[in-house]
């Protein structure tokens, strides 16, 4: 697994480019992810699994409860979510069974990830 070795300037441009997308609680479930380092990933799926909404707490990273809206996108297996942004930054989450992987790649290229477990 990669790490980002220089964390700033990449905490930075996350900050930048977080998405206040709302989370339904009340149409949606839910489903909370622990991972290394220390973070959490909340996942609630919305408009038919077409959307993933995401809650991300990455200590590593500066970052607590930021708010972050992703796409479906074609997956070999289980399920894959992006968001890309050509000024900031790249996430991609994954999924398949009860393990989750979120990737962050800056624009030059120094990229996060980070592998998660559902909590139960």
């Amino acid at each position: 697994m990669k790490k980002l070795l220089a964390v700033t300037p990449v905490a930075l441009l996350l900050a930048a480019c977080a998405t206040n997308a709302p989370m339904n609680s009340s149409s949606t479930q839910a489903q909370t992810f622990t991972c290394d380092d220390n973070a959490k990933v909340t996942a609630a799926y919305v408009a038919n699994g077409k959307v993933a909404n995401l809650s991300l707490t990455l200590p590593r990273l500066g970052i607590k409860n930021q708010k972050v809206s992703l796409k479906q996108a074609v997956s070999g297996s289980g399920a894959r979510y992006v968001k890309e942004s050509s000024s900031t930054a790249s996430y991609e989450w994954q999924t398949k069974a009860k393990v989750g992987i979120l990737s962050i790649r800056s624009v030059n290229d120094r990229v996060y990830k980070v592998n998660c477990t559902l909590k139960r």
